[in-house]
């Protein structure tokens, strides 16, 4: 039986070749930033739009290339603001990329273990790990302590790579990707100590090296040269990804609002314009009925069960009202909007949406409850296409749940 629902769909991942082939500069670029090409990509691919959500968002969320260059946040912030997230939200996976991220970027080892840390980085920690962990416990003077040291426009940069990470750590941890040798042998020495294992990541290798004990190398001359080699190629892609979506938030706002039935009121409060716009094609390709295997109805139940679970009343209604909208039977929205057992159910559903229903439950909480039985139900009635869909949706959740604590929208 398999351990991690990754596990289980194992043999149905696009090979290393085939997304070389189609995506080598996004690739390349990864690989630049931590240090190694991680293993999710291959499980992204299953569901094409999956890869195009996660290369969409991580570019644009964290302003490369130019946040690399300066042009933007302090790099070592947001770099410690995307570890304390992972490790928040208890995922293994994110948190040996971000320290390896992290590091990479100049922050220190003393300020990832938090032995050390100045009071600019004691607040963008206390945001990201407010935001991060279930229940949240974020509050608007969190919110103010992080504005007395940067600008509005740093601290949202900060909060993006935060809000990314919420997509990251939730697709990592409820499917249970196998961590690579590479990221536990750049951090293990550094941060076992303080709690951090491979945990549920190591089904493919129970025998993961650790660690040398040195620190991954700062950004040098020739990573950044490496960057800017790569950056066209992904800059390519991006723009067919993007194409027609509007910079502008309001405008963005009434194309997916328009095309999709779906309100999405982040875009009218996002700053900056690269992860807004990002934000929003991210929504038409995952909205997209003509690109969706499992059905956008299914997304939205799911979406309304991570909600639900959150206490997230602005993305439960907004979910609520796509599932309705997509013919979803009223009472298994009601069942889904109160978080009901799927045995107390007000109506019987066929075996797929008990599945859809299952795998939504078990992957909401962070950390996941993806169990042996979640698994079997799941694999039975759902494709590999269909699963990836899924987390990848309520990964997006995710992230939208973050970001609308940030802008005050939700509570």
């Amino acid at each position: 039986m398999a351990a991690t629902l990754a596990e289980a769909i194992h043999d149905e991942r696009v090979t290393w070749e085939q997304l070389h082939e189609r995506y080598d500069p996004v690739l390349q670029m990864v690989n630049v930033l931590i240090g190694v090409v991680p293993n999710c990509d291959t499980y992204l691919e299953v569901w094409p739009v999956g890869f195009r959500t996660y290369n969409l968002m991580v570019p644009n969320f964290l302003n490369l290339p130019g946040s690399l260059f300066g042009r933007s946040a302090p790099k070592d912030v947001v770099g410690l603001g995307m570890y304390v997230s992972s490790r928040a939200a208890s995922c293994n996976y994110c948190s040996a990329h971000t320290c390896s991220f992290a590091l990479r970027r100049g922050s220190s080892a003393d300020a990832v273990t938090g032995a050390d840390r100045t009071e600019a980085e004691v607040a963008a920690v206390a945001v990201a790990e407010a935001l991060s962990t279930d229940p949240h416990h974020y509050r608007p003077a969190l919110r103010d302590e992080l504005l007395r040291h940067y600008t509005p426009e740093d601290a949202e940069w900060i909060v993006m790579g935060v809000a990314m990470m919420g997509f990251l750590n939730k697709f990592m941890d409820a499917m249970g990707v196998e961590l690579e040798s590479e990221a536990v042998g750049d951090v293990s020495a550094l941060i076992s100590p303080t709690g951090w294992s491979v945990g549920q990541h190591d089904w493919a290798d129970e025998t993961l090296a650790g660690s040398s004990g040195d620190i991954p190398p700062t950004d040098s001359a020739r990573v950044l040269m490496r960057v800017v080699r790569n950056a066209p190629g992904a800059v390519r892609l991006e723009r067919r990804w993007m194409d027609g979506m509007p910079a502008d938030g309001a405008l963005a706002r009434r194309r997916i609002s328009e095309e999709y039935g779906y309100d999405e009121p982040l875009l009218s409060h996002m700053l900056h314009a690269k992860p807004r716009r990002a934000l929003a094609a991210m929504l038409r390709h995952n909205l997209d009925p003509a690109q969706s295997e499992v059905g956008i109805g299914a997304k939205a139940l799911a979406s309304l069960v991570f909600a639900t679970h959150m206490g997230n009343g602005l993305l439960a209604g907004r979910s609520a009202a796509l599932a309705e909208n997509c013919g979803i039977d009223p009472r298994v929205v009601d069942s889904a909007r109160v978080g009901v057992d799927l045995a107390d159910a007000a109506v019987q559903m066929d075996d797929r949406t008990t599945a859809i229903v299952a795998a939504s439950l078990a992957m909401s909480p962070s950390p996941s409850v993806v169990d042996a039985t979640a698994i079997q139900t799941v694999t039975a009635n759902l494709s590999a296409a269909e699963i990836v869909e899924l987390a990848v949706w309520i990964s997006v959740s995710q992230l939208q749940h973050r970001l609308s604590l940030w802008y005050g929208l939700a509570t």
